[in-house]
């Protein structure tokens, strides 16, 4: 597998020619698995060789490695161009906010000063402070070995009588441990030092255990007993000639060095060394990196010490009431409702229970709401009265699996009973009859019956309280809903209830008629449940473990989004990502109630935390994008005319035509004389009062209509366009989102047609045609994760 590296980096042509599998930024994009992200403080003055030399070993690995390199800010390189460090080096105040499988941390040619008076060492000891929560496993080398037992354990250095230098004889005393899988008993290291650790320190702390050790040269290597830092005394890195020109050097230099043990054949100096050490790099780093990084650390990088509260922890003593919401997902059958039974008694805060009708139980299934609108679009009596009984069959279903559910494998209530039949008797009384047409008021009737039998199968089995919607949601007479009179009445009507099981998705219109939401309106009336009995938190939840930050059909397995704003939910909604209902939102925010989504089948996971400001939930608010998403199929519609933009009648009568229409503009841009309006296709021709004339096609009528409204206008239409969003509540806050996005699609040769900003410096349009919309949306993600 290859390593990937940044674009230019000297060390590329270098491994190329060596035949060292080495991948770029550009080609990386193409590349949809995770690769493991290391982070390299390099100390060392020859940045390059040193670089180059670390690429060479992490790159020998069945794993792909992506690296990143790390300056101090407070020492300026000197043998190397600033140029270089510009292009290739990053500053802890820009990486900071990330997260790594795995580090490294070179020596440093300040061995012989004492810790405390090197220049950058404040800034070391933040570094590997902050490494200990932000990465998985840190890999010390030679004095940055000396330098993290100092800072970690106390293990102070001492100075060698004389310099070690050359190839020394090393052992195992740890031959078991997986560092070292695979070595001789004897193997080759060089070193090339002036100090050394204080080794009965090493060996007497508890925390601590030495792995090699060498005769002449000391430990070798030592490590955490938790494996997260590992030190390496020695240079098996190290080329070919690295010693010679340390040699060479100091004899310039004046200094009468000792010849390089082990080094030259027969200790002379004009023959070409002969390496010893290279199987022992190859495979000590490659040990490294699949034993200590890649079998062990966490897929989601996030997981490795986040700074967030983690969801599910959020469920503590501080918290009296939770209120939650359960998605047809998590009650499609017996089996689920036993899971959620499971999770409501398992805290006794999640007091107010709010569900949908049942969802699918297999991918082809159908769900109990879209039976119950087949039902009111039922001309045929006959017909219509089997779908009601096969509905009341799969009610029964649930019924009978958990009055006979009574195992070890969770909640059971042998006193459970519940009259299926009676229910559905009492639904045709209420709608004249299984034969009878639906009228137009009993259909919101109907389609709200699948959450009413959900809570009321649900409320007997927990022994909770059944509280009927129906009375406590209200709508105005134009059928909107209104949270002024609803939440009175439902928070007088809730505290009346210790524990309470409640229907989501309908309440009543001023005359008593039922009234439901649109789809997906059972997150709603969570929401409002929540907020009028001001819970501590909401819970959402479903058949995902969070948010996810890419569609999953597109991306593979993308990654969860730990914690994310209101409005972020609001804008991923609107751009098209399947999340929550975006007004289920509304209802929480003014109340600051966080939203915990997660999953009814796996409730140990952390989940996604929904709230009004991130930073108080975490210490790091550093992450660019909340989430990647988009819709197809759109058409972008163009009207020109010379200084349209200039008068702003002209702006107003073409929003007015799609205004009419009752057509939604997705997005507006507009230049000096052209104003181009992006709408959704298919809502276009959904619309009864554009008739396509002769061979025209609706959206050639519309584009019509705007020439006769907008008199001497041109206009022009591009269609089969998809819409990107790049969702982040810092993405305002860094040029390096749009820097990234534009080379991402850059790289796959994708054109884009449109870039838009969106108000508040949260989220990113791009249009793209829908041909490119899969490639996109990957490369994208790829940038970010």
């Amino acid at each position: 597998m290859p390593i990937k590296v940044p674009n230019d980096l000297p060390a590329v042509d270098i491994l190329t020619k060596e035949n060292v599998f080495v991948m770029t930024d550009t080609r990386a994009m193409t590349q949809d698995i995770r690769p493991l992200q290391i982070l390299i403080l390099n100390l060392m003055p020859t940045k390059i060789e040193t670089e180059t030399q670390l690429t060479r070993l992490l790159g020998n690995t069945p794993l792909q490695v992506e690296l990143e390199l790390l300056q101090t800010r407070t020492h300026k390189a000197t043998n190397v161009s600033e140029e270089h460090m510009i292009a290739f080096y990053k500053t802890f105040d820009q990486i900071k906010g990330r997260f790594y499988d795995g580090m490294i941390i070179t020596g440093a040619p300040v061995e012989l000063m004492e810790f405390e008076e090197v220049e950058y060492w404040d800034e070391l000891c933040e570094i590997m402070e902050w490494a200990t929560s932000h990465v998985h496993s840190i890999f010390y080398i030679c004095w940055g070995a000396q330098a993290g037992l100092y800072y970690h354990y106390g293990i102070k250095k001492q100075k060698l009588p004389k310099k070690l230098s050359g190839v020394y004889k090393h052992n195992l005393e740890y031959k078991t441990g997986m560092l070292f899988r695979g070595f001789d008993d004897e193997f080759f290291v060089p070193h090339s030092r002036n100090t050394t650790v204080d080794e009965a320190a090493v060996y007497q702390h508890p925390d601590l255990r030495v792995v090699s050790t060498s005769p002449d040269a000391g430990i070798f290597a030592c490590k955490s007993n938790d494996d997260k830092h590992i030190f390496i005394m020695g240079h098996s890195e190290y080329d070919p000639d690295t010693l010679k020109k340390e040699y060479e050097r100091d004899v310039l230099a004046g200094i009468n060095p000792e010849i390089p043990c082990n080094y030259y054949p027969d200790d002379d100096p004009s023959k070409p060394p002969i390496v010893i050490w290279r199987s022992c790099a190859n495979l000590l780093y490659s040990n490294w990196l699949n034993y200590f990084v890649y079998q062990s650390t966490p897929f989601d990088l996030n997981a490795i010490s986040s700074g967030v509260t983690p969801a599910h922890e959020l469920v503590t003593d501080e918290f009296d009431l939770i209120a939650a919401k359960f998605g047809g997902s998590s009650l499609s059958s017996g089996e689920m409702f036993r899971k959620v039974a499971n999770v409501v008694l398992d805290e006794p805060k999640r007091r107010y229970i709010v569900v949908s009708a049942p969802g699918k139980r297999y991918p082809d299934d159908i769900k109990v709401t879209d039976e119950l609108i087949k039902i009111t679009e039922c001309e045929v009596p006959r017909k219509r009265e089997e779908l009601l009984n096969e509905l009341k069959e799969r009610f029964r279903e649930i019924v009978d699996y958990l009055k006979e559910s009574n195992d070890e494998s969770g909640y059971s209530n042998r006193d459970f009973h519940f009259d299926i039949d009676g229910e559905f008797k009492a639904i045709e009384k209420k709608i004249g009859g299984a034969g009878r047409v639906p009228s137009e008021k009993t259909h919101d009737y109907i389609i709200s019956r699948g959450e009413y039998l959900n809570a009321k199968i649900l409320a007997a089995y927990l022994g909770f309280d059944f509280i009927d919607s129906e009375k406590l949601i209200k709508f105005d007479e134009d059928g909107n809903f209104d949270m002024e009179a609803t939440e009175p009445v439902l928070q007088s009507e809730l505290l009346k209830h210790e524990r309470g099981v409640i229907p989501g998705f309908y309440g009543s219109l001023p005359d008593g008629q039922i009234k439901t939401f649109t789809r997906g309106g059972s997150d709603i009336t969570g929401s409002i449940v929540a907020s009028s009995v001001n819970a501590d938190i909401y819970e959402n939840w479903t058949d995902v473990s969070g948010l996810l930050m890419a569609d999953p059909t597109v991306v593979n397995e993308p990654a969860t989004v730990p914690v994310i704003t209101y409005r972020e939910v609001r804008e991923m909604a609107y751009l098209g990502a399947e999340v929550m209902h975006p007004d289920a939102i509304l209802p929480v925010v003014s109340k600051d109630i966080p939203i915990r989504i997660c999953n009814t089948s796996k409730p140990e996971e952390q989940g996604t935390l929904i709230v009004k400001n991130a930073r108080y939930y975490t210490d790091d608010d550093s992450q660019e994008v909340s989430g990647i998403t988009g819709r197809q199929s759109y058409v972008a519609i163009t009207v020109q005319k010379a200084r349209l933009n200039d008068n702003p009648k002209i702006r107003e009568a073409v929003l007015k035509v799609f205004s009419d229409l009752n057509i939604k503009v997705g997005n507006i841009v507009a230049g000096v004389d052209a104003l181009t309006v992006m709408v959704d296709e298919k809502e276009v021709r959904s619309k009864a009062s554009i008739e396509a004339k002769s061979n025209a096609t609706e959206i050639e009528e519309l584009t019509g209509i705007l020439r006769d409204t907008i008199g001497g206008a041109e206009t022009s239409f591009i269609r089969d366009l998809s819409l990107i969003g790049i969702i982040g509540r810092e993405l305002g806050n860094s040029p390096n989102v749009a820097i990234k996005v534009l080379s991402a699609l850059a790289a796959m040769h994708i054109n884009i047609r449109f870039i838009d900003h969106g108000t508040g410096n949260m989220n990113m349009t791009v249009a793209v045609d829908d041909n490119d919309y899969e490639t996109a949306v990957k490369a994208i993600y790829q940038q970010f994760v």
